[in-house]
């Protein structure tokens, strides 16, 4: 069963991503470097590129995630505290300690892509 299914689809994504967003928007560390952005096209791509990192069906037409956050000067610790974020927002809805671990690992993945700046 893919990860995308384990973790209940696309309305379970729909939901983590709104809690994920809660999250960071009440985060005065992480807000930042989202204030100026549209909310709702964010959370849009966020849904898609989280249903193709989760093997859901593809429909993740954004610009790739090195383009999107370059010059952002994302920080090591804000690519970690947003995923931390992120495994808060599964934990809420149910999700197993695996399936979380399982985000994680493929989350890390984009670190050398997004992060600028290692501190």
């Amino acid at each position: 069963m893919s990860l995308y299914d384990e973790i209940g689809g696309d309305a379970a994504i729909a939901a983590v991503v709104t809690e994920f967003w809660h999250r960071v928007s009440s985060d005065d560390f992480l807000w930042p470097w989202f204030s100026a952005i549209d909310s709702d096209q964010l959370r849009s791509h966020l849904h898609a590129y989280l249903t193709v990192a989760f093997d859901g069906p593809e429909q993740y037409e954004g610009r790739s995630m090195r383009r999107s956050h370059a010059g952002l000067n994302v920080t090591g610790a804000a690519f970690d505290r947003l995923l931390a974020r992120l495994g808060e927002s599964l934990v809420a809805f149910g999700t197993i300690p695996e399936n979380i671990a399982r985000v994680d690992a493929r989350l890390k993945l984009l670190r050398p892509v997004i992060v600028e700046r290692n501190f």
